[in-house]
């Protein structure tokens, strides 16, 4: 499965519990943030919240500076996860998974998208392995009742790992971004 069908799949499936149990599209809250973005397709005054809609990148983004600043490559998934579509932050939940949200992806220049990527690699306080790479993809993450979790990708492998730094856990969660998407339902399903 490529990136867009895997995104695709978890935006058809976010929609559908959104529509199914409020009435509307996925929605964020009312912030200068998000008020600009080109996402937003309405706001919502009942919920205070703005409806939001995916957009599709219209060019891939050029990671080699940015590869040659951090002196490794970006694994090939990373760099489809953040060049394939602008999107609000994801939640969602899995068979695994309570709940989880991956960070937001706002339409922004290139250089902006690969300081933002730089931030997120190998955030020595959000992760306490020190075995490769590692990309933050999510701050929220909840397994069994425990939300200390963040989400993690795996540079060298492409895995992802819902991770608590202050007591060392890392829980494999997924083979691939892909697949991780593919198996998220809406937060609002049961």
């Amino acid at each position: 499965m490529s990136m867009r069908e895997a995104f695709d799949i978890f935006f058809e499936n976010n929609n559908k519990s959104w529509r199914r149990t409020w009435g509307t599209l996925p929605r964020v809250p009312r912030c200068d943030k998000y008020r600009q973005s080109s996402l937003i397709v309405a706001e919502n005054d009942k919920f205070d919240e703005l409806e939001w809609l995916p957009k599709l990148q219209e060019k891939r983004i050029d990671f080699n500076s940015l590869e040659e600043d951090l002196e490794f490559r970006i694994h090939p998934q990373i760099k489809d996860f953040l060049s394939t579509y602008w999107f609000m932050p994801l939640e969602g939940k899995t068979d695994k998974i309570d709940h989880l949200v991956l960070h937001e992806l706002l339409p922004q220049s290139q250089y902006e998208l690969l300081k933002i990527t730089k931030c997120y690699f190998n955030k020595k306080e959000y992760h306490y392995r020190n075995d490769g790479n590692y990309f933050l993809i999510g701050d929220f993450c909840c397994i069994d009742g425990n939300d200390s979790y963040m989400v993690h990708i795996n540079n060298d492998t492409g895995e992802v790992f819902a991770v608590q730094n202050f007591d060392k856990i890392s829980i494999k969660i997924a083979n691939s971004i892909e697949e991780l998407l593919g198996e998220m339902k809406g937060v609002w399903d049961m």
